[in-house]
């Protein structure tokens, strides 16, 4: 008979398996710690990217609020920040940033995400047209003529800069000649050896006679134009940016581009005496002039070049006939017919050299109403292109207008050219301010802008946002 024996149950683990378990759990604590520390980190970097996208778009439609007449006018992207108020409102700037962000982060009830709520707003270091001498704008204008010009702009700079120093010399010549010869003929005593005849003393001093609208070709009227000058730009004491801009102290080649935005962006006289641009209600209608010259009023700004184009074309004229026996002889002639009869060689030789200084003067003068009349003049004197004849001269002085057309139209520097070769002469920052001065007193004759100022327009600023957890810095501005 076989007997079973009743086996004692044991359990399945060991006494050991108790610690397993512990452990397991602990890693499973370890691992979820983890794993909501990673879960918070996502949820904070999405909050993060969330806040970073909000801050980008708000300040893009901040920015796309930029002031429409500089755009249309003058083709430059700027945020006015007096809102066309006459002073700076950073709270209207934060509040419309707020406004901005708000749309991209809260719903249609206004609710924000968790922790997306902006807490504080802060507007910094705005870059103004007017910063560093108008360099923001400088900057800015040259980047607009970069992408209209070519490359032969620096081509047509080289010939004008070596035509401005070599006629700068002759000029030169011109007036120590000037000085030597005239009251040569006036100071004459008639009785000490002979008589002289009349004519000789219009000769001395013929160029003092020169009057501004002696230029002015078909008998057109000078603007009157005048402005006041106490409160532009240039003048008045202005609200202070960041001045991180480049600096005007550029290259002559960026010079050369600014100038060229001056001549596609503002009227000067020559467009404006021949109708090509409308006379309409403007701050000045000869607004190059006035960046050249700085004067409050139309007619001082165009008598300052006139003079200034005057004598250098006196100095090119008066050294070519010097230099042509042909031209000289005639002088020559005319002084010993005129005054031979005194005997006085040295009245002689200084009456030739007042005739010559006149003949240059009086090709000169119609030299310039043909430049306003929209004519070229080459940039040598030949006998070819030589248009008064000695004998019709005195006549001309008092009939300017016998020469206006010009016979065989030549080829070298218009109007606008003389006066970009006289602007490279002024400092960049002379330039960019009375530009601004332009264009300030362009904007504010606009119905409702008349409270705009351009160191209240802004080409670039700093923005500051803290949410609950999460703080951003951002610069925006104008490429």
């Amino acid at each position: 008979m076989i007997y079973l024996k009743k086996s004692s149950l044991r359990a399945a683990v060991s006494d050991e398996s108790g610690g397993i378990t512990a452990w397991l759990s602990l890693c499973f604590l370890v691992f979820l710690a983890l794993y909501l520390a990673c879960l918070q980190s996502v949820q904070r970097q999405y909050r993060r990217q969330q806040a970073e996208q909000a801050v980008e778009a708000g300040m893009f439609s901040l920015f796309s609020e930029y002031e429409p007449h500089l755009l249309e006018r003058y083709d430059l992207f700027c945020l006015d920040l007096s809102f066309a108020g006459g002073v700076q409102r950073d709270d209207w700037l934060c509040s419309r940033l707020w406004k901005h962000m708000a749309g991209q982060l809260a719903d249609a009830a206004g609710k924000f995400p968790e922790g997306l709520e902006p807490q504080g707003i802060f507007i910094q270091d705005p870059e103004r047209l007017t910063d560093d001498g108008g360099a923001v704008f400088y900057q800015q204008a040259v980047r607009i003529m970069k992408e209209k010009s070519g490359v032969s702009l620096a081509q047509d700079w080289i010939r004008q800069q070596e035509f401005r120093e070599q006629a700068g010399k002759k000029a030169e010549r011109f007036q120590e000649d000037c000085e030597k010869y005239e009251g040569v003929v006036q100071n004459y005593e008639e009785s000490e050896e002979g008589e002289m005849e009349a004519e000789a003393r219009q000769w001395d001093g013929l160029r003092s006679s020169f009057l501004c609208t002696m230029a002015i070709p078909g008998h057109q009227e000078i603007s009157g134009k005048t402005v006041n000058l106490s409160e532009v730009p240039s003048v008045r004491v202005l609200s202070a940016g960041s001045g991180n801009a480049d600096g005007t102290e550029g290259d002559l080649l960026e010079k050369q581009w600014f100038i060229s935005y001056l001549c596609e962006y503002f009227p000067q006289a020559q467009e404006v005496l021949a109708g090509k641009e409308h006379k309409g209600e403007r701050w000045l209608d000869y607004q190059m002039e006035y960046v050249l010259c700085g004067h409050a009023s139309d007619q001082e700004n165009l008598e300052q070049v006139i003079l200034q184009i005057l004598l250098l074309r006196e100095g090119v004229n008066y050294v070519f006939l010097l230099s042509h026996p042909a031209y000289s002889d005639q002088a020559q002639m005319l002084a010993t017919l005129l005054a031979g009869l005194t005997g006085n060689a040295e009245l002689i030789k200084g009456l030739k050299h007042l005739i010559l200084l006149g003949w240059a003067y009086g090709e000169s003068v119609v030299e310039l109403r043909q430049l306003l009349a929209g004519y070229e003049l080459s940039f040598l004197k030949t006998e070819e292109n030589w248009q008064v004849p000695l004998p019709g001269l005195l006549a001309l002085i008092g009939d300017p207008d016998k020469y206006d057309i010009q016979d065989g139209k030549q080829q070298g520097m218009d109007y606008e050219a003389y006066l970009r070769m006289f602007l490279t002469l002024l400092p960049p920052e002379t330039l960019a301010m009375r530009t601004l001065d332009v264009v300030e007193g362009e904007l504010q004759r606009i119905d409702g802008c008349s409270r705009i100022h351009v160191d209240h327009c802004a080409d670039r600023l700093t923005a500051r946002i803290w949410f609950e957890d999460i703080y951003l810095e951002r610069t925006y501005g104008y490429e």
